[in-house]
Formats: C-alpha cells, structure tokens, sequence
C-alpha cells in the first residue's frame, strides 16, 4: 500500500500562515485597542498611553542595530540597513522616530515634563529588555521573527486602531504624524522583510525559529498593552480602582516601577558591562 506523505510548505505558504497567525493573536487585537477604535478617550487618557509607550519608541533601532551583528549575511545586512534609514528620518522631514514621538506626548500631555519621571509599568521595561535580549543572544532568526513579523507585521493594525481613537479625541494630523508614518512605513518594511524571510525559511528548522521569535514579541507585546491598560485605569481612578482589577492589583508590584530615567541608566550600565 503507498504511503502518502504530506508535502512540505513553500515558503510562501509558511509566511502566508504566519501573517494570518499574526494578525489574528491578541496583541494585535488586544481589548485596549479595540476600545480605543470604538469607545471615546479623553487627551488625558492618550497622555498615559504616550508615556509609557515612548520608552518602546527610542529601542526599535537598538534592536535592529543587534540583530545587524548577528546577519549570516549581506542580504540579511541590506534589509535591515534599509529599515534602518526609514528609522533614522528618511521620509519624515529628517526628524526620527522618537522626535515625532515626543510631539504627540507635547499634544497629549501638554508638554514632556513628565516624560523621563513617570513610572514604568513593569511589562513596559520587560518589553524592551526581551527584545534586546532576543536580539543579542538569540539565533539570528528568532530575532528577525522578532522584529519583522513581530513588528513590521502588528504595528500596522494595531496602530490603524489607535488613530481611529485619536482622530475621534480631536488630535490635528500634525500631531499624530508619528502613527501615520507607521502605518505607511511598516507596510513597506513588511513587504522587504517577506522577500528577506522567503530566503529563509526553506527548512523546517529555519520555520519555526522565525516563528518562535514572533510568537515571542507578541506574547511580550500582549502583556505591553495590558499595562498600559492597567496605567490608564489607576490615573482614572487613582483612589479607588474598579474592582474588576482587583486580581491584577493583587499579583502586581508596583513597587518594581522606575521612571525612564533610571531605565535609561540601567540599561547604559548592562551594555558596558557586556562590552
């Protein structure tokens, strides 16, 4: 009797699924975005977004410059030296990614007093500090899972959401430049970063290292938007937090936060104790 065996997945197959399953996971379509596109948010609530999320703003070409030293080779090195140039200013008027940034945090917040001072929720500084991890010191194609579909990917729906809840609490265009741009930017990225990974992911071992690496972003990413969550919900009630939350309040110590500043410096001081 003939065994019948199952073809192996082309590339283009294995990335198709892949973009379906990041689509589909819930960072991408996490209950705080799905919220912000359809329930009304006030420019103080946009406020604690913006600060705890502008310290994921400054790291993405720390990672990238990372997962640059690890490249097997000049193909891999073209592609994210391409993404690098977008990161650095091209095609927003010279300003980088964290310049554009902290404008929404001056629209959001009324200006960047508070910006290196506020607390961190710790799933904020476990984000960064994954991804620098994964970059370093993972196989190379963990990290491009990380950044590319991870990323380049999710961000795009993610913040398509996001500037459905902004353009509804009155933000002016030139204030959210910095979304507009991803969206655009990304959608670009994603399509240098399908060519790069169909060269790739041939074997299965090659496959399921570019998915573990995007598997890992999101899961951090997931927990990413529950603390930004949980930061909107404290500032609304500051004294007397919805009992829904009551668990989280129970099993989170927010005694482990520190501000930017003082991540800033610990994460100066780890790369020169690595180098």
């Amino acid at each position: 009797m003939q065994v019948r065996t199952e073809r192996p997945q082309t590339p283009g197959e294995f990335l198709a699924d892949l973009r379906r399953e990041v689509e589909r996971h819930p960072a991408v379509n996490h209950p705080l975005l799905v919220r912000v596109a359809h329930v009304p948010f006030t420019r103080e609530d946009y406020g604690v977004l913006a600060r705890q999320h502008y310290a994921l703003v400054g790291m993405f070409t720390n990672y990238l410059e990372r997962l640059l030293r690890t490249a097997p080779d000049s193909r891999a090195k073209q592609w994210i030296a391409k993404v690098l140039v977008d990161e650095y200013g091209e095609g927003s008027d010279g300003k980088d990614h964290a310049e554009l940034y902290r404008e929404f945090v001056a629209a959001a917040c009324g200006g960047l007093d508070l910006l290196e001072v506020t607390p961190l929720h710790t799933a904020v500084t476990d984000f960064v500090e994954a991804h620098l991890r994964i970059c370093a010191t993972e196989p190379f194609l963990v990290g491009l899972g990380a950044i590319g579909p991870g990323h380049e990917w999710s961000i795009p729906k993610m913040f398509g959401l996001l500037l459905r809840g902004l353009a509804r609490a009155g933000f002016a265009d030139e204030e959210i430049v910095y979304f507009k741009l991803h969206v655009l930017q990304d959608q670009d990225h994603g399509r240098w970063l399908e060519e790069a990974l169909a060269l790739y992911a041939v074997e299965p071992e090659a496959c399921q290292q570019i998915r573990r690496g995007a598997l890992l972003s999101l899961e951090a990413r997931t927990r990413f938007w529950s603390g930004v969550q949980r930061k909107i919900v404290r500032w609304r009630q500051p004294a007397n937090v919805h009992a829904r939350t009551q668990s989280a309040r129970e099993n989170y110590d927010e005694s482990r936060e520190i501000t930017l500043q003082t991540f800033r410096h610990k994460l100066a001081k780890s790369a020169r104790n690595t180098t």
